[in-house]
């Protein structure tokens, strides 16, 4: 129990320094797992990858080791219904990578031995998702001590939970390892040619000033243009692959809210006048009774008049303690509130703050009380939030939480104990105080004038809907769905009706969202298992009754010649419509045409640019053009150049100057290996998913 009591208040830094990193790199592999389960049959089967197969029991243990994983760092119980979508998702993609990388280690020889996974623990070369957790820094001086590491290793055999955390570790640092081994290996076999070398530093070069004529396609009719079907068969022909495509499904569907009723407002209203007469008896403990009873908990918050509503500032601005207002209607809820207090307290303030959070009450008091004592003797209070304050965020700034007023800090340093401390106290107070997430240890160090605040207890009735409600709208979806069950009697009602018929296009087998459904899995699954022409049964999202049709069902593979016709058609035009321009233009050249003749042809200008180089993106007056940066750098000075066909027009340019720039072939070396670096780290598990045969069959089962 210790151990896992250090772990979660102790593993955030590692979850966001190590498992962020994993994640990112498309690099976690088997945490815990041996081989492929024997129950991965086809019919069992979730993933496929290169003939790999992963089945639902390894699939699903492993998110149950993850969802333990996030237990233990965040003492949380649970996640939610798109948190573990989300978590499918990360799961797939760890496999495919997992995968794909074990076929290279394997077919190159690379292996990380257990004397190198001892390096990066406790050698010379430790890693820093080691060096930086706080559960192998000495309590004291808050710096990694190697001997903690081998403690955690010789305890990790007799407590299950040290075990499986070190499992993770390990893990990952054995995957991470070689990763990068084998992005060494592909790094070392990329270089740049000589020739290309020298291209790149005579383009770079040049800073070149010149004018330039742009005649946007658009200028030119459509109806001038023809593009034959054989045109276009040609070109799917040439690029199918291009047009690959997973399966999707296309629906209509109509909507049944779940709102409150007149009745269920009425309902709300009648619960709050129930309870008003005992909730104003002096007798009675305004925050207690707010507790016990209210759909809104007490807040604690001493405000400013501004802050409420201006029903509520009239009221207090009427007030005495104790008094009562409501019933009132307010973000859609009945209330009642009672003033529990005036305070003239100061409107903002700055302080600092050190969380402490140790795994004992008794640790954590007892380090506290040992900081407080070193702060009253003249220590650095902020040298000691960097090295003890539970709370990175501001230890990074010496525990500085710079100026703010209650309620602006986020929710974890919004408790009343927290306000309390830094509102009520005075400048140059030592604090500490008690929260939910430890104890702080606050300096107040200024604060903004005294203003009258006030302190309410609000007794909230929020407006839902009733069963009753529920069971009447459901009756009307169902009867809808009964009367409408084909697509012609379906958009023939919701014409007559006057209904909004609503789209959901292109979803995919795995899609966890339809339109602005955040769980509609149950919809995504009927509309793969259905035919086109189908009616849906009534489902239920978001507080709405949901009936579909399912309209159109493209399977995997590619796309046909004629669904993207108009595509390619639209393309296979601009390509004509430059070469038209093109021609135009070169033909208007050689007849002795000049820049402000060909401008004023085509009712543009002449436009003029200063400074371009090589490496700019953007031609300022036609915008992202690298055509012609290419032509402008190429040109030699005094030349116009032919007709430059670009993305959203023609151009043509006269280079009017050009500017030595040297250039530094140090420098172009190190670009070329910073972007080695990108192209391997960032780009390797696409490029080996674009050459992998993957099966996701994760629809059966989720």
């Amino acid at each position: 129990m210790a151990t896992l009591e250090k772990i979660r208040s102790k593993g955030g830094v590692f979850v966001a320094i190590f498992i962020g990193l994993a994640l990112a790199a498309f690099i976690l592999t088997d945490l815990m797992s041996s081989g492929p389960s024997i129950f991965s049959g086809n019919q069992t089967e979730v993933l496929n990858i290169n003939g790999k197969s992963i089945g639902i029991n390894e699939f699903q243990n492993k998110i149950s080791e993850m969802e333990e994983f996030n237990k233990l760092n965040t003492g949380a119980t649970g996640l939610t219904e798109e948190e573990t979508y989300s978590l499918r998702e990360q799961i797939k993609e760890m496999f495919i990578s997992q995968a794909l990388l074990e076929e290279r280690y394997e077919q190159l020889g690379i292996a990380v031995t257990s004397e190198e996974v001892l390096d990066m623990v406790t050698g010379r070369n430790i890693h820093p998702a080691i060096y930086q957790h706080p559960l192998f820094a000495d309590p004291g001086t808050g710096i990694f001590d190697p001997q903690r590491v081998m403690s955690f290793l010789q305890n990790k055999n007799v407590d299950p939970t040290a075990y499986f955390y070190w499992m993770v570790m390990e893990e990952q640092l054995i995957n991470e390892k070689l990763f990068i081994k084998y992005g060494n290996l592909l790094k070392k076999g990329m270089y740049m040619p000589t020739a290309l070398k020298n291209q790149e530093i005579a383009a770079r070069s040049k800073s070149v000033d010149f004018d330039f004529v742009g005649v946007r396609l658009s200028t030119v009719a459509d109806s001038l243009i023809t593009v034959s079907e054989k045109e276009v068969k040609d070109y799917y022909n040439k690029n199918k692959k291009y047009f690959k495509r997973e399966a999707t499904r296309d629906i209509e569907y109509i909507t049944f809210a779940i709102e409150p009723t007149d009745a269920d407002r009425t309902a709300a209203l009648e619960w709050v006048n129930k309870l008003i007469g005992d909730f104003s008896s002096p007798e009675v403990d305004p925050i207690q009774f707010v507790n016990l009873n209210s759909d809104i908990q007490y807040i604690g918050r001493n405000q400013r008049l501004a802050e409420f509503s201006s029903q509520v500032q009239d009221f207090i601005l009427s007030a005495k303690v104790g008094d009562v207002f409501g019933p009132y209607f307010e973000d859609n809820a009945y209330k009642a509130s009672r003033l529990v207090a005036i305070n003239n307290m100061p409107d903002s303030a700055r302080a600092r703050h050190i969380l402490i959070r140790e795994t004992t009450p008794d640790a954590t008091n007892a380090l506290a009380d040992s900081l407080m004592d070193l702060i009253r003797k003249g220590a650095d209070f902020a040298d000691l939030a960097r090295r003890y304050s539970q709370d990175p965020g501001s230890a990074i700034n010496g525990g500085d939480l710079g100026w703010f007023t209650e309620g602006m800090m986020v929710p974890e340093f919004n408790d009343a104990e927290f306000n309390d401390a830094v509102f009520k106290g005075k400048t140059g107070d030592l604090v500490k105080t008690q929260t939910q997430y430890g104890i702080h240890i606050i300096n107040i160090q200024q604060q903004g004038p005294a203003t009258p605040k006030y302190n309410l207890a609000t007794l909230v009735r929020e407006i839902h809907y009733s069963s009753e409600t529920y069971q009447d709208v459901y009756r009307q979806a169902a009867r809808f769905a009964a009367d409408n069950n084909t697509p012609e009697k379906f958009n023939q009602a919701i014409e007559e009706g006057k209904l909004v018929k609503r789209y959901g296009r292109s979803i995919r087998e795995n899609d966890n969202y339809v339109g602005g459904f955040t769980s509609a899995r149950e919809l995504v699954r009927w509309a793969f298992e259905t035919n086109v022409g189908s009616m849906s049964p009534v489902f239920e999202f978001d507080d709405q009754f949901v009936i579909a049709n399912l309209v159109n069902a493209a399977e995997e593979g590619y796309a046909s010649v004629n669904e993207v016709s108009p595509q390619i058609t639209a393309y296979l035009k601009q390509q004509k419509k430059a070469e038209l321009l093109a021609a135009q233009i070169e033909a208007k050249l050689a007849s002795g045409a000049s820049f402000e003749t060909i401008a004023a042809d085509y009712n543009t200008e002449v436009e003029t640019v200063n400074g371009l180089s090589f490496s700019d993106i953007q031609v300022p007056g036609a915008g992202v053009e690298p055509a012609l940066v290419s032509a402008a750098v190429n040109t030699p000075a005094g030349q116009i150049s032919k007709p430059v066909k670009g993305n959203n027009g023609v151009y043509v340019l006269k280079v009017n100057n050009v500017e030595t720039v040297e250039v530094s072939e140090d420098l172009l070396n190190t670009e070329f290996a910073q972007n080695t670096l990108m192209t391997v780290d960032y780009q390797l598990i696409r490029a080996l998913r674009n050459d992998a045969e993957i099966k996701d069959r994760r629809a059966r089962f989720y």
